[in-house]
Parts: structure tokens; C-alpha cells; sequence
């Protein structure tokens, strides 16, 4: 899908689903008991007062940073809407990540929690990163790992919505980030790999985490296959999957 498709359909899937990539992996774990938002607020310094938050989604992870000021920049009108009801602190503003309303040099560090992959174009956004960090600076961006094999559960899903093979707009699997990083003046210092697991109990559940999964090009029928598959799942007793996630944390 080019990248203006991605926009439109980025849109309107958060628009029409406010507040879903949270609901799946708030309450994913890692071996030590970690959520992933809770793993990307690990690397930001202490000392940061001012973080800026791209693609904040509905707030995750402004809400674990409570000495912060933090600004929280999302296109989703409805994801921001749910992150005001949901109590994330500070500003909230509806922006482009490559139009960040944020004076040069303003924040200490800049996060991004599962959305540098749909950045696009990538090179400006990185640029804009930049841009608002100060001198020395920290980004810190979680990926999903989209080539490894996270498991059968996760790999029927994809086959389901017939995505096993879609690429997000933005290629982070390969050993080209740092380069792309670097050519924003940034530094790669971290790359890290952790796997959190979700245990779906009910119905419903299973058909949240379904909906959760980017799926451009998937119609109504290919959805509803994929959630009945995995409600099969549960009837026979919960179900666990495996989200293999990157940490990238870079210094300007």
C-alpha cells in the first residue's frame, strides 16, 4: 500500500477504534512482569521534564510519566479524545509527526510507542525528532518485530487477514535504522528485543486483539474469519500471544 493509502486508512481505523492498541497490550507482560509502555518509560532519563509523545494515541504512556511535562501529539481525533477522558496530564494536540508544534530544542526526550513504523515519510519525522530535542537528548521509539515468527496464534491471525506478507510503510527490521537515525543527527545507543505476552480469557477479548492488528486491504469478511478463528481458540480454554516488540533509543 503507498503511503498516502496508509494515511487515510491510519485515520480512519483510529478514528473508528479510539483507545484499541492499548486495551491489547496494557496488559501484555514480559518475563518481568513489564508492560511494553511501561518497558519504553524504562529508557527515558529521569531527569526529563519535557517529553514530547508522537502518535500518543490514547495517552499510555503520558500517564507513566507523571513528573514530565509532557505533550502528546496524535492526526486521531478520537484517540486524542480518549486520552483526555482517560486522564493522560499535560497537552494534547492534534498534529502531523512531521509538523511537531514544539519549539527547537524544547524537549528533553521524544517517545513514540508502537507507531514509528506508520510515520511516514520516515526521514522527515526523524528530522522533526531532532528538531525538538535538545542538545543531547533522548528518543525512544517501540517497534513491532513484523519478520520474525511471533507464534501460531499470532501467525493464523495474519493468514486470517491475509497481512502475513504486508509491510508497514517504514522498514525498521532491517540494518538500516541506525543509518536512517544517523542521518537525522541522531545516535542508535539501544536496540533492544522483548516479548509480552496477552492471555485472552473471553470472546471478547478475541475479537479486540484481532481488530488491534493493522490489516489495510482486509474487508469486512477476512475480520470476522479471523476473530471466529480465534474465539474457536477460547472456547477451548484461554489463549496466549506473543507481541515480539524493538526498543530503539537513539541521542541527539
Amino acid at each position: 500500500m503507498a503511503e498516502n493509502g496508509w494515511e487515510q486508512y491510519l485515520t480512519e481505523y483510529h478514528d473508528g477504534h479510539p483507545g484499541i492498541t492499548e486495551q491489547v497490550l496494557a496488559v501484555a507482560r514480559d518475563a518481568g512482569g513489564r508492560s511494553p509502555y511501561d518497558w519504553l518509560v524504562e529508557a527515558v532519563p529521569a531527569r526529563s521534564s519535557t517529553v514530547v509523545d508522537l502518535a500518543c494515541g490514547s495517552g499510555p504512556v503520558g500517564r507513566l510519566l507523571p513528573a514530565a511535562r509532557v505533550v502528546g501529539v496524535d492526526r486521531s481525533a478520537g484517540e486524542l479524545d480518549g486520552a483526555r477522558a482517560g486522564g493522560t496530564p499535560g497537552l494534547l494536540v492534534r498534529a502531523r509527526a512531521t509538523a511537531v508544534p514544539v519549539v527547537d530544542g524544547a524537549a528533553d526526550a521524544v517517545v513514540s510507542s508502537m507507531a514509528l513504523m506508520v510515520l511516514a515519510p520516515l526521514d522527515a519525522v526523524l528530522d522533526e525528532v531532532r528538531r525538538v530535542l535538545r542538545p543531547g537528548g533522548t528518543f525512544v521509539a517501540t517497534v513491532p518485530v513484523r519478520s520474525a515468527r511471533q507464534g501460531a496464534v499470532f501467525d493464523e491471525i495474519l493468514a486470517a487477514l491475509g497481512q502475513a506478507g504486508t509491510d508497514y510503510p517504514c522498514d525498521l527490521d532491517g540494518g538500516s535504522v541506525a543509518a536512517r537515525l544517523a542521518g537525522a543527527g541522531l545516535t542508535l545507543v539501544g536496540n533492544d528485543t522483548g516479548l509480552f505476552i496477552r492471555t485472552i480469557s473471553d470472546e471478547d477479548e478475541a475479537g479486540v486483539v484481532v481488530r488491534s492488528f493493522y490489516a489495510p486491504g482486509a474487508d469486512d469478511a477476512r475480520v470476522a474469519a479471523a476473530v471466529a478463528g480465534l474465539e474457536r481458540r477460547v472456547r477451548s480454554g484461554s489463549v496466549r500471544v506473543g507481541y515480539r516488540i524493538r526498543r530503539l533509543v537513539a541521542v541527539g
